[in-house]
């Protein structure tokens, strides 16, 4: 149905602009820029690193968030955060060479001498009993809080270890690398295992879906490569389309992830077949996404990036949606890098925006217009 007269289209303008109830946390504005997010495993709670070195732990509801605790745990920034698998502390690893285990209830540092590394820290992933860090010149180390010492330390990796992902119950580890690698380790066994060729950028971020079969790493060059369980000396799908470095990512559905981007906008993509669903929010200015977490139900997703914020997307219709109807990636053909930026710009313009990015679709704003 078309508008009749001007009262029509100020009315659907108005609609469009109007604030809808909301369906998840408002922003968490800070002072000081972030450096990592990590949701309790049960709670609605998140905490939230920043480059003083400080740690805020903040409740989260649709009306509010609230501060509940602020604690000053590293000299120099706080690199990567991770709650403990039960909840009931949380690991953090800072510039100054040192993860730090600090008690929830308490508030108080687990250890009293902190876990060191032979250079700054990079990031962290948790296991039952203790948890795995990478430092920024390649060294991964596994620890055991119950002995409160080093079980196993790896040097794989001439670069940053930039994130690492744990699985207990298939007894691996895998690390993706600066250096354009990645790296698994048998748990079993106590040892490094299978690493990968080098790839052409840095390998930034990873997940896993198909219920652990599928291991999906994020590149500095916008290319998301799939590699089987216990196949990691190369990947077996390659899957272009994002414009820029996928700097972050997380599992969302055992189909679907969402990457953060250097070009600010958070995606969905669809895997098995290969679907970019569409755009799930956008930070600031078209600052960077940095890091990404989901809640504890799944349903609303948290990032930061350098605008100084924390902020939230509920991403509960993901779990409805057909995902055949969605676009296949855009390719971008061999081009002069003024024009490949043209098209990627023009690719950009054209994603469709999901309900949570806040943005209409110009198709569907334009639906009124017609006859």
């Amino acid at each position: 149905k078309g508008f009749n007269d001007e009262e029509d289209l100020i009315a659907a303008l108005k609609s469009a602009r109007e604030k809808k109830a909301r369906d998840c946390p408002p922003d968490i504005k800070l002072k000081e820029s972030a450096t990592d997010i990590s949701f309790h495993p049960e709670e609605n709670i998140i905490a939230v690193s920043n480059l003083l070195g400080e740690l805020s732990i903040f409740s989260c509801s649709n009306e509010e968030n609230k501060a509940l605790k602020k604690l000053k745990l590293h000299k120099g920034g706080i690199r990567s955060i991770e709650y403990s698998v039960d909840g009931k502390h949380i690991l953090t690893a800072g510039k100054d060479k040192t993860v730090k285990v600090v008690d929830v209830e308490t508030w108080n540092l687990m250890m009293k001498e902190p876990l060191s590394h032979p250079s700054p820290l990079y990031s962290l992933a948790p296991l039952s009993n203790g948890c795995v860090s990478g430092d920024e010149d390649g060294t991964v180390k596994f620890w055991d809080f119950r002995t409160k010492k080093n079980t196993l330390t790896s040097k794989r990796f001439d670069e940053f270890v930039s994130s690492i992902y744990a699985d207990e119950e298939k007894k691996v580890v895998i690390a993706t690398s600066g250096e354009g690698t990645i790296q698994s380790w048998d748990m079993r066994m106590n040892k490094p295992d299978i690493q990968s060729e080098v790839y052409d950028s840095e390998l930034n971020c990873l997940s896993v879906v198909r219920e652990g079969t599928k291991v999906v790493v994020g590149s500095g060059e916008g290319i998301m490569y799939i590699f089987n369980q216990g196949e990691y000396g190369y990947h077996s799908d390659q899957y272009p389309g994002h414009p820029d470095s996928i700097n972050s990512m997380i599992g969302v559905t055992d189909n679907v992830v969402i990457t953060g981007c250097e070009d600010g906008t958070l995606r969905a993509v669809h895997l098995f077949p290969h679907r970019f669903v569409g755009q799930v929010g956008h930070h600031g200015g078209d600052m960077p996404v940095e890091k990404i977490d989901v809640n504890a139900d799944g349903d609303v997703i948290a990032s930061v990036g350098h605008d100084n914020r924390v902020k939230f997307w509920n991403i509960g219709y993901l779990e409805k949606m057909d995902y055949e109807k969605k676009r296949k990636p855009i390719v971008q053909k061999s081009q002069v890098a003024k024009k490949r930026k043209l098209a990627e710009a023009v690719a950009r313009e054209t994603e469709h925006q999901l309900p949570s990015s806040g943005r209409v679709n110009k198709k569907e704003f334009f639906q009124g217009f017609k006859d």
